[in-house]
Order: C-alpha cells, then sequence, then structure tokens
C-alpha cells in the first residue's frame, strides 16, 4: 500500500500503530501550558499502551508539521494531535493515514473515551485497507477458457485463472508462447516476459465452469484438467 507521499501500513502489521504529536504551542506559551500539554500527552500514551495499542509519542524539538510529513512517509496509520484547546474541549483529533485529503480525514476523539475512540478508527482503517486491496485484486483477475483470449487479458496486467494440466513442461510452453505474443503489443507495467503459473485457488468461486482441456493447443501431456491455476507475469 501506498501513495505520492510513501507507504501506508495497515494497522495490524504496523510497527507503530498511531504517532501522538503535541500541537498549537506557541512562542508565547508558559511553561505550566507546557507542562499541561506534556502530562496529557503522556496520559494518553500511557491508557493506549495499556490497552495494546502500538503507539508512538513524538515530542522532538521539530514543528508539528514537520512531523506530520515524517510520519506520513513511515507510513504510520493514524495521527493523533492534541493541543491546549482540545484538552479545554475534551478532545483529541485523529488524522487517518488513508485518507486523500488530509482535512476530511481528521476525526474528532473524545477525552473520556480516548482508547475505544482510537481502537474503532484502527479497525476502520484497516477494513478500509483491506476492502481497497481485494477489490483491486478482483479487478485485475480474468477467468479464460481458450488461449485466444489469455495473452490479450495477460497484457492488460491482469492474472488470468486458466485450465491447466500442471505439467511442467506444458507451463514452460505457456511462458515462450506468452512472451512471443507479447513482442510486438504494448503491456501493463512494461514487462514482456512469459506467464507463469502462481497459485491452484482453492475456493469454488475461482472454479466456475472449467474446462476439462488445457488452455494450451499443443498440451503434450494431454491430462484432463478438474480446477483452474492462476497464471500471471511476475513484476
Amino acid at each position: 500500500h501506498g501513495d505520492d507521499k510513501g507507504i501506508v501500513l495497515p494497522p495490524m502489521v504496523a510497527c507503530h500503530q498511531a504517532v501522538l504529536v503535541p500541537v498549537g504551542l506557541s512562542a508565547k506559551a508558559t511553561a505550566e501550558d507546557k507542562e499541561k500539554l506534556k502530562n496529557k500527552c503522556k496520559e494518553y500514551v500511557d491508557k493506549l499502551t495499556e490497552a495494546g495499542v502500538r503507539i508512538k509519542l513524538d515530542d522532538r524539538d521539530q514543528t508539528p508539521g514537520w512531523k506530520f510529513n515524517y510520519w506520513e512517509m513511515k507510513g504510520v496509520p493514524m495521527r493523533i494531535e492534541v493541543g491546549l484547546k482540545d484538552i479545554e474541549k475534551g478532545e483529541f483529533v485523529m488524522a487517518k493515514r488513508t485518507a486523500p485529503d488530509p482535512k476530511t480525514g481528521k476525526v474528532i476523539g473524545k477525552d473520556a473515551s480516548v482508547v475505544d475512540d482510537v481502537q474503532q478508527q484502527l479497525v476502520a482503517i484497516q477494513k478500509e485497507m483491506y476492502e481497497k486491496a481485494l477489490a483491486d485484486r478482483d479487478a485485475r483477475l480474468a477467468s479464460v477458457d481458450e488461449w485466444k483470449d489469455f495473452s490479450p487479458e495477460l497484457n492488460q496486467g491482469k492474472m488470468v485463472l486458466i485450465p491447466f494440466c500442471g505439467d511442467t513442461a506444458c507451463e514452460e510452453m505457456i511462458k515462450d508462447k506468452s512472451k512471443e505474443e507479447a513482442a510486438d503489443v504494448e503491456v501493463a507495467g512494461g514487462l514482456k516476459m512469459g506467464a507463469k503459473s502462481l497459485c491452484v485457488p482453492h475456493e469454488d468461486k475461482y472454479n466456475q465452469k472449467c474446462p476439462g482441456k488445457c488452455i494450451n493447443p499443443d498440451c503434450p501431456s494431454g491430462k484432463a484438467v478438474t480446477r483452474r491455476t492462476l497464471f500471471g507475469r511476475s513484476y
């Protein structure tokens, strides 16, 4: 996962699921104000850490904007912003790394429910990322029964589900033939290498109306086919 800003990590695998950045301290802020903000940030970090959230407090001597950019490039799923005005309101701000617009991607959390609010947003981010990745993957899957449709689908950057005998020599023929047919056409991704088998999906939804004959018209094995095999190019 990623965008023009950098990597985007799913909460379940991110080293830091959230980063807390203190904000809103001006040059006129008193020592008392700074201590108040520091204590509130530490309170949130302690509560969230105890609840199992992997959170990092960024209290380095850098501007909030610099820190925002730094952690966005690192792919941390959520940024938590806490300022003096937020403390007065009993609130804090959560910014989702997955939001295209940083402003619309901000969610207000409540001081009294900081753990629940943060955990709910992390679950939402995980679900959003998974569903998007699944939709992108499914949009690049095609079921093909005849060789004439194999290379055209493959050349669009798709993975193809085909009836395949499983024979090693037959796979080499498919690899060479698909490479040859890509030589004179525009291929998504720019790579014109041959296709190879990736896996044999177990789920029946990927095995709809599978022909009993291998897609390779020159198949040397003659073996009967019972399930579709996923073929694609390695990028």
